[in-house]
């Protein structure tokens, strides 16, 4: 959602928690690693599922949030932190970033299997969706989701999640509203960045910071915000998570693991660039101490 600096797409198939990896630094668990029950010495970063776009691998948010519980099983319940508002935003750009990051949260509360987290952000993206336009489209999977969760059928909402971020990106793709389309992937991306962050500022190993290093996916949407037309790329809030993107840019230079230092300076930047559209001061300060 689904992953550090990672994009939540199938959305998390961006993240989402929803997470979006560069090409060439992408980590992931094989078909056969994922039956296993240890821990891997080492993340593989060469065979990760996902889709190219842009010549940047969108990875799956829900296999990276695999490989973190098997390298230290953080508390996931922790790291929700759902707004409230959330769709009271009236401009669209600030709605798709919301969608996105909703469904990467989505993803967060998958892994701490909180059915009532779960059904407040399906009844929460349903409503975004309706003051996009979409709401026709989403609401199948809306209920599929709050259903599932119920019946604590965890992999059908990880299935549905994926289903509605694929459906509202080719929905806007169809309509030519590619730039809403993106905004939901980095908003997603956004999201998954910060919680794994918190998660591996907190309890830092190399071969988790080393999930971070993807400079070309910092690169890919720095620039795809440079590009935006319209009234979206003036707003405030645009140019502040832009000038977020180029300050993770200048920490994500290399190939290699991430200090604890720059992981934690990720952390901070990615929750300034959240408190443009996503949650407040408050919202993330109450989450921290639980």
């Amino acid at each position: 959602m689904m992953y550090p600096l990672y994009s939540i797409t199938r959305f998390f198939r961006v993240p989402a928690l929803g997470l979006v990896l560069g090409a060439g630094s992408l980590f992931s668990l094989s078909a056969q690693d994922e039956t296993k029950t240890d821990v891997p010495e080492r993340i593989d970063l060469t065979n990760f599922p996902g889709e190219i776009v842009d010549q940047v691998v969108v990875p799956i948010p829900a296999e990276i949030f695999t490989v973190l519980d098997k390298l230290g099983e953080p508390n996931w319940s922790n790291g929700i932190q759902i707004p409230e508002n959330a769709g009271n935003a009236r401009e669209r750009a600030i709605l798709a970033l919301t969608f996105g990051s909703l469904v990467g949260e989505g993803f967060i509360a998958v892994q701490a299997k909180s059915a009532d987290d779960i059904q407040k952000i399906g009844r929460e993206v349903l409503t975004i969706s309706q003051a996009l336009g979409l709401a026709n489209a989403v609401r199948p999977h809306s209920l599929a989701i709050i259903e599932a969760a119920g019946e604590k059928d965890w992999e059908k909402v990880r299935e549905e999640l994926d289903s509605t971020q694929q459906t509202v990106r080719k929905t806007m793709d169809s309509l030519r509203d590619t730039e809403l389309s993106g905004l939901v992937s980095l908003g997603g991306w956004l999201r998954g960045t910060h919680v794994v962050t918190r998660f591996i500022g907190d309890d830092y190993r190399e071969d988790k910071a080393e999930l971070l290093n993807q400079p070309a996916l910092v690169t890919h949407f720095r620039e795809m915000l440079n590009e935006m037309k319209g009234p979206s790329k003036t707003s405030p809030q645009i140019r502040e998570i832009s000038n977020g993107l180029a300050r993770l840019e200048a920490i994500i230079v290399s190939e290699g693991a991430v200090s604890q230092e720059d992981v934690l300076g990720l952390r901070d930047i990615s929750e300034g660039m959240l408190k443009q559209y996503y949650f407040s001061k408050e919202e993330v300060g109450s989450a921290d101490e639980n």
